[in-house]
């Protein structure tokens, strides 16, 4: 006891510590604690698709939502209505039908031809076109000499901007010209 005694001011002093630092504590937690109402309307929802007596116009109803029509379900339920599309991948990547539809819009395939992977001609030869430009190229469906060789202005603008190349570079490097004298040489 006589321990006990001897050691009671700093019992004390820990025991003020403790309950300065609850209090601060407290004070500072009351203060960052903001409350956000935000009103929000019950919607119900019918169990079945032929329970649809909440979706009959009401002019009483209409003019109690303040004017607005309520939802048909009606176009909802079916199949087909309302449709999720994927665009990316879980790597983050965009997905093949987007990455489709993405280059379908830049390029018009129906000038310079459609190729397939089997058909590929080999695109380093143009000065301009290394390894890595001539993946990207891949990857947007071109792999023929006669495919560049028939681009046109919009196709060149849509090429570069997919395959984020330098602005004005294929004109400068003139792979269509370059395409060209190939696409004859090879016949």
């Amino acid at each position: 006891m006589e321990d006990f005694i001897t050691h009671l001011p700093y019992y004390a002093i820990l025991l003020v510590m403790l309950l300065g630092a609850f209090v601060i504590g407290y004070i500072f937690g009351a203060r960052s604690k903001k409350v956000i109402v935000v009103k929000t309307e019950k919607v119900r929802v019918p169990l079945t698709p032929n329970d649809k007596t909440h979706l009959k116009p009401d002019s009483k109803k209409n003019s109690e939502n303040g004017g607005h029509n309520p939802i048909d379900l009606d176009d909802l339920s079916k199949p087909g209505s309302i449709r999720a599309m994927k665009t990316r991948e879980r790597s983050g990547t965009l997905s093949s039908d987007v990455k489709t539809s993405i280059v379908e819009d830049k390029i018009d395939f129906s000038t310079i031809g459609r190729a397939e992977p089997h058909e590929k001609d080999d695109l380093q030869r143009i000065v301009g076109i290394g390894p890595y430009v001539e993946d990207q190229l891949n990857d947007i469906g071109i792999y023929k000499y006669s495919q560049l060789a028939n681009m046109s202005d919009p196709d060149i603008i849509g090429i570069t901007s997919l395959i984020d190349f330098f602005p004005g570079r294929i004109h400068r490097d003139d792979w269509k010209g370059q395409a060209a004298l190939f696409k004859t040489e090879k016949r």
